[in-house]
């Protein structure tokens, strides 16, 4: 009796577990990576740790002016700011794959 137990918790707490499984994976599949640059669009140099909010996200760019974010695949409106430059609004396609590059103008 005591090894039946234990199988059949056995099995439903695997079930469970598959079941966890295949749910966060048909999350995964829709996710779609974007990357960019953000640049002064008068010199043209990159613009380090400027704030990129994308559906309630928040990043920042790095040291050469990259970013790399996951968003749902669906057009998405992009908000870029970064002290003493005016910021941007940008939309991006579902389905473009392009690197994207945002120019920001200073004040």
């Amino acid at each position: 009796m005591k090894i039946f137990i234990i199988t059949l918790f056995a099995i439903i707490t695997g079930s469970f577990a598959i079941a966890g499984e295949l749910t966060s994976r048909d999350k995964k599949d829709n996710v779609k990576i974007i990357s960019g640059k953000v640049i002064d669009k008068n010199t043209g140099e990159e613009i380090v740790g400027a704030e990129i909010k994308i559906d309630n996200k928040i990043i920042y760019t790095d040291l050469n002016g990259d970013f790399i974010a996951s968003i749902n695949p669906k057009e998405t409106e992009v908000a870029i700011t970064f002290i003493s430059y005016n910021n941007a609004k940008i939309n991006i396609e579902p389905f473009s794959y392009k690197k994207i590059v945002i120019e920001l103008e200073a004040k």
